[in-house]
């Protein structure tokens, strides 16, 4: 049996001691194929070590949050910072939250006019009809008051042309309903007397015409009022008419509603027209009717409903009795 014997192992370097002494480390035995590997690793990890620098920052988030630094105003109160403007030479103008309102128009007629029982209908050389002169002659006094002050304002006006300008805004102003002419009924009607006009006749469609006028048109009453302030003055002059006129309305199918073309009807109205005096570019425009309570009922309009029929099965076909016609029903 043959024994191998190795060499004893070098010794370390000597390293110092608390105590003062030298003391020899002993490294420990390490086998030959150990030792290559170790050679080849070490040598690996000598080499340089090439890294990309990184392009991307991506940002990471802490529980840290921003604090703004502390801000002291300068002057502690609003009458300070404008005593500091004033002695400056600052003017500052106050600030104003209001929104400015433009008024084109009343809400309603200032004095309603109360026509009389009868009007139209009655002589003047009648007793009623002396008496309805009397009272009108009263109600002038306060025209010829309203009168003036719309001449203050607008210097061309004249009472005497007035009612066939105001006949010729009734016309144009209705016919524009034939051709759903809402941008020129405008500019012929205030803000509150075109929904009275084009209310529910959006689906429908109007045939109205201007027949002739059986009695001149002619103003019983003329008013004038402020509004909000004394600076803001309205004008409304009531008008009488008494004219032959023609109407009729369909609805979507083409069914006939109300009235007739070919049938004219004699009609009295009492049309108010407003203007804004204190606005340089107003204009005279139609702004109410005032209707009496003696007036009489108008005409029903007829409506088209549907007639349940008898219930059928999907295979059945209903079959209309001959003989048997249907007659419009009012609604």
């Amino acid at each position: 049996m043959r024994l191998f014997s190795f060499p004893p192992p070098p010794l370390s370097t000597p390293s110092s001691h608390p105590s003062g002494l030298c003391v020899y480390k002993m490294a420990a035995p390490m086998p030959r194929g150990f030792s290559c590997l170790s050679r080849a690793l070490g040598w690996w990890f000598r080499q340089p070590v090439l890294v990309a620098p990184s392009t991307t920052v991506v940002p990471v988030r802490t529980k840290r949050r921003f604090t703004p630094p502390s801000y002291e105003p300068k002057y502690k109160s609003e009458k300070e910072f404008l005593e500091y403007a004033r002695k400056a030479g600052i003017v500052i103008p106050p600030e104003r939250l209001e929104r400015p309102i433009h008024l084109a128009c009343t809400a309603d007629v200032f004095d309603t006019y109360v026509p009389p029982e009868g009007d139209a209908r009655l002589s003047s050389l009648s007793k009623e009809g002396l008496a309805q002169r009397t009272e009108r002659l009263k109600k002038n006094v306060a025209s010829k008051l309203a009168l003036q002050k719309i001449k203050e304002h607008d210097s061309n006006f004249k009472i005497k042309d007035f009612p066939e300008k105001a006949k010729d805004i009734f016309v144009e102003a209705h016919l524009c309903l034939n051709n759903s002419d809402h941008d020129r009924l405008h500019t012929l009607v205030t803000e509150n007397c075109f929904p009275d006009m084009v209310w529910d006749i959006k689906y429908k469609t109007v045939r109205w015409s201007f027949v002739e006028s059986l009695e001149p048109p002619q103003v019983v009453q003329i008013r004038c009022s402020h509004l909000l302030n004394q600076g803001n003055m309205f004008g409304q002059i009531t008008v009488r008419m008494h004219t032959r006129q023609t109407l009729a309305i369909y609805d979507r199918f083409g069914r006939l509603m109300y009235g007739q073309e070919d049938v004219p009807k004699d009609v009295l109205e009492y049309i108010v027209f407003e203007k804004h005096l204190t606005n340089p570019y107003g204009s005279w425009r139609m702004h109410g009717k005032i209707i009496p309570s003696w007036a009489p009922p108008k005409q029903p309009i007829l409506k088209t409903v549907m007639i349940p029929g008898p219930q059928l099965k999907p295979w059945e076909d209903y079959e209309e009795p001959q003989g048997e016609v249907h007659k419009p029903q009012l609604a």
